[in-house]
């Protein structure tokens, strides 16, 4: 684990750099306040420092005997695949209907549910979506071939 905790916070550390890279080619401060350049540039700044933080405890820790990837890896592995499918998905089954089948899968993956608990979960979560934000909210949702 010691080697993905490295390669994960350089990963981070090049990100947050990249951030303040192309933030300071936005205006810092606008004549009314701050630019569109202020809130990039602190967050980008804010991620790099704690990834420089990660890469130093870990640094420090070397402990070599971990397993590069454990357990935990793989679920979160599989969760992220379930996320960019959903995202894949939601046009074509709707956003009500895609949210509860991701809420019922992501139960079902890390929760281990039972397939009623998911299912109910999922209908549940397909109705509550379409009436709180369909009906009362009336904003409108995209609905996929399922119209929904």
């Amino acid at each position: 684990m010691w080697m993905a905790d490295l390669i994960g916070g350089v990963v981070v550390l090049l990100f947050g750099l990249s951030v303040v890279i192309f933030s300071m080619q936005l205006p810092y401060m606008s004549e009314f306040g701050p630019g569109p350049g202020f809130l990039p540039l602190w967050l980008g700044i804010g991620i790099a420092g704690c990834a420089v933080a990660v890469i130093l405890k870990v640094l420090r820790k070397r402990d070599l005997v971990e397993a590069f990837i454990k357990p935990q890896t793989r679920v979160g592995l599989q969760m992220l695949g379930l996320i960019v499918c959903a995202f894949l998905l939601l046009p074509l089954l709707g956003f009500s209907v895609g949210l509860a089948l991701f809420a019922a899968t992501a139960m079902r993956l890390i929760g281990k549910h039972g397939m009623l608990a998911c299912g109910l979960t999922a209908v549940g979560a397909a109705i509550g979506i379409n009436v709180i934000f369909g009906l009362w909210l009336e904003i409108p949702i995209p609905t996929g071939i399922v119209g929904w």
